[in-house]
């Protein structure tokens, strides 16, 4: 025979069966206990849980009670339960990643929102690593381009084969050759004509240079060499030729006869050195006589290595002091000269700028 009994509300086990707990009212105060004193540490107190027969417990505490991340508030709010609001602070950004252990998803462990933060700090790096490339780049391509350029401008391809040089008839061979090496060879866009022309006038018959390029592969020399004016002996009885600048062109053995002599001893110059203003002075009045005066002077002399002197070929001799204001003593000279004959004339004194003649 079997017993059957009616449960009665509220206490478990009255059928054998566990009762399904449908509301908080169906929740054993036992259990209620057990659950305030499970989560007192989330809440920093106990909640108080008081209860009637037959009427659902309550909370005394109305604090809330978090489970996993949700809001606690009562029985039926669980349906209605969100999210806290995510917080994130500076040190998130750039802490190092958080790792938990793996769900049982298999998922590695890692705190997506540091993750996503990561992933967003090597994107902008590379970002800026493409942009300082791109930087690099448009700064080395043009350098990339003019180096092959002048790659292509130095090569073989223009360099210099021939080289002319006009005008040169005294200069020495040793000065040509020096000028043909600094050339030769060299690429005709880069060559030094500078340092070129600069050899040449080193020369003493040299008075100016110009080098040019002519493409593809040549470079033409012009050289304007001096001219010789007149000559004087040093002490060492050799002749020191000299142009109208008083440059001493070359030194001579001999006595030249194509030249104006300057008569008189003077210093013993070496080739390419600067005569005294005396000795240029008389290779200017040389160089720059009228015609009516050029065929009766026979030669120039220095007195005193301070005073110019003229000897005419009638034997006159013309003093002109001091060279200074040369011009005017000649305008007096040729006046004289038209109005006296030479021949009746000893010497022609323009030292003081007024001519005093002395007769034979």
């Amino acid at each position: 025979m079997t017993d059957e009994t009616t449960p009665d509300d509220g206490v478990p086990g009255a059928s054998g069966e566990t009762p399904v707990v449908r509301a908080m009212s169906d929740v054993p105060l036992e259990v209620l206990d057990e659950l305030t004193t499970a989560f007192e540490k989330y809440t920093g107190e106990a909640q108080v849980v008081q209860s009637t027969p037959q009427t659902a417990p309550t909370i005394a505490n109305t604090e809330t009670v978090l489970i996993d991340g949700y809001d606690l508030v009562a029985d039926d709010d669980l349906t209605h339960a969100r999210k806290p609001p995510l917080v994130i602070e500076d040190n998130d950004l750039t802490g190092p990643v958080v790792r938990t252990s793996g769900d049982s998803d298999g998922s590695d462990g890692v705190v997506k929102g540091d993750r996503r933060f990561r992933l967003r700090r090597i994107a902008v790096r590379r970002a800026e690593g493409r942009r300082r490339l791109r930087l690099v780049g448009w700064v080395l391509l043009p350098v990339a381009i003019v180096g092959s350029v002048l790659a292509v401008l130095a090569s073989p391809l223009f360099g210099v084969r021939n080289v002319v040089i006009e005008g040169a008839r005294y200069t020495a061979q040793s000065t040509l050759e020096s000028a043909d090496d600094l050339v030769r060879g060299k690429s005709v866009f880069s060559l030094d004509l500078g340092a070129v022309e600069e050899v040449l006038k080193a020369d003493p018959w040299v008075r100016d240079a110009q080098a040019k390029r002519r493409f593809p592969s040549t470079v033409v020399v012009d050289i304007a060499e001096r001219k010789p004016v007149a000559w004087y002996l040093g002490t060492d009885n050799q002749a020191r030729v000299i142009d109208i600048d008083g440059r001493v062109i070359t030194v001579l053995n001999g006595q030249p006869t194509a030249y104006t002599q300057i008569t008189g001893v003077g210093p013993d110059l070496p080739q390419g050195a600067q005569a005294e203003g005396v000795y240029t002075a008389a290779a200017q009045v040389a160089a720059s006589l009228p015609p009516e005066v050029a065929p009766l002077m026979l030669n120039m002399g220095v007195a005193g290595g301070t005073d110019l002197l003229m000897t005419l070929r009638t034997g006159t001799v013309v003093s002109f002091g001091r060279p200074t204001d040369l011009r005017s003593k000649m305008v007096a000279l040729v006046l004289v000269l038209r109005r006296t004959d030479p021949k009746s004339l000893n010497g022609i004194d323009l030292s003081t700028g007024d001519p005093i003649l002395a007769g034979r």
